[in-house]
């Protein structure tokens, strides 16, 4: 039986009938098709992937200085290999390239005011947007949901004036007095 990736290289190189180097190549390219071309991304492919999945560093929208400290992070609290300098600066431009800070129309709709960028980044880390902006929930019903997803999902823990931030920002644009799916306007 053939494996998915050896299918989609099969695929891309006539069924088979490839070199094993080439074979190796287009397996290779398939696993980086969640990023975007570009310098460094196979250091970040293969550095960031050895612990987390895409969808938790490509979310996310930090500038450069923001990333160095995040790997430094990495290196210092949760024994990440030391990059050479060279890669670290590939793996940093491309983070600030691709994934830097975002500007006032890459927020996904969510409305502006305190708090926004605390639940864009805690959010989106592990799940949609989407899922955030449907809910209509109460005050205390997402102080549930923020405690069950530190508890069970392992979300970062917030120190009190992020969550009452993180908690008003929930409130007040994706509470129950608002048609499910939108937000409330910004006064």
């Amino acid at each position: 039986m053939i494996g998915a990736r050896s299918f989609i290289a099969a695929i891309l190189l006539g069924w088979g009938l490839a070199a094993p180097a080439e074979l190796a190549a287009a397996e290779a390219a398939a696993e980086l098709a969640g990023l975007p071309p570009g310098p460094g991304r196979e250091a970040v492919y293969y550095t960031c992937r050895a612990c987390h999945s895409e969808k938790q560093f490509t979310q996310q929208r930090m500038g450069r200085a923001a990333w160095d400290e995040l790997i430094t992070n990495m290196v210092e609290e949760n024994g990440m290999a030391e990059p050479e300098p060279w890669a670290r600066n590939l793996m940093l431009n491309y983070l600030a390239s691709h994934f830097g800070e975002a500007g006032e129309d890459d927020w996904a709709g969510l409305p502006a005011s305190p708090g926004r960028e605390e639940v864009f980044y805690l959010c989106q880390a592990c799940h949609s947007l989407a899922i955030v902006k449907q809910q209509g929930l109460s005050r205390e019903d997402w102080d549930e949901t923020l405690v069950w997803m530190v508890e069970e999902q392992g979300m970062p823990e917030m120190d009190a004036e992020t969550e009452q931030s993180v908690l008003d920002y929930l409130a007040t644009h994706f509470g129950p007095d608002r048609p499910r799916g939108q937000a409330t306007a910004t006064p």
